[in-house]
């Protein structure tokens, strides 16, 4: 069993290691699109200048961020959208795993300062900030980011390859830990009874040293001698007889 744990250890891990390595790999290759589609510099949905109001149509979107240039913290929103009956969309924060963008070319640095969820139609925006204002479609530059080949073997590394690893380095544990263990008990037959012994055990009994001569046994005493009764018999016979003829 300690055997079969070792050798699927070894193919777990050396699997969870090409997947790992596959996914940096398509990352490497598609980092420059990711930029490119999630930069608002040269992919946006609207484009606001301080003070302006721009209306704008939008077919349907799951969501849609507003950004602005960072420089040291996380700027305000400052902005009111409307939709088409002139009902303000509050919009929410930005979460956990919703990061900062960046335009390497320019080393300019975006924050996300309000997301918009399940819009579609005709809008109104209005920058009352200080900063140039963006929209960008976030659905739509995740489709064509998942056009891309690269993005594919991304994601099944790092889907496969982290689960796998860890089923690896579970294994691998399992496998120390037997180790340390005693040796496997196993079952041995002798005339119909049943006894229970181990490896270390059954290599002490086979080097037990052997047992030291009585030193009170005498080994040079012979048997007792067979006391013969024939010649007495054949006496008995003979003295018989001459009492008889005397």
């Amino acid at each position: 069993m300690t055997d079969r744990k070792r050798a699927w250890a070894r193919i777990t891990t050396a699997s969870s290691a090409a997947l790992l390595l596959m996914a940096v790999i398509s990352l490497w290759q598609v980092f420059d699109d990711y930029n490119e589609l999630y930069n608002p510099e040269s992919n946006s949905l609207v484009k606001l200048e301080p003070g302006d109001s721009i209306t704008f149509e939008i077919e349907s979107s799951i969501l849609v961020s507003a950004l602005r240039v960072s420089d040291d913290g996380s700027p305000d929103a400052d902005l009111i959208l409307t939709d088409s009956q002139g009902n303000e969309l509050p919009g929410r924060g930005a979460r956990a795993l919703e990061f900062d963008r960046y335009d390497e070319r320019n080393g300019t640095s975006f924050s996300v300062v309000r997301v918009f969820e399940n819009i579609g139609g005709e809008y109104t925006l209005e920058n009352l900030g200080t900063t140039t204002l963006w929209l960008v479609d976030d659905e739509d530059s995740a489709n064509k980011l998942s056009g891309i080949v690269w993005t594919y073997l991304f994601y099944i590394g790092c889907c496969l390859g982290s689960p796998i690893g860890l089923v690896g380095f579970v294994l691998a544990i399992m496998v120390w830990t037997d180790k340390r263990k005693a040796p496997d008990q196993f079952v041995i037959i002798d005339d119909g009874r049943v006894i229970i012994g181990n490896a270390q055990s059954d290599m002490e009994g086979d080097q037990k040293p052997p047992e030291a001569p009585n030193p009170f046994s005498d080994t040079n005493r012979q048997p007792p001698s067979t006391i013969s009764t024939d010649a007495s018999n054949e006496k008995d016979g003979e003295s018989w007889k001459s009492w008889d003829e005397g």
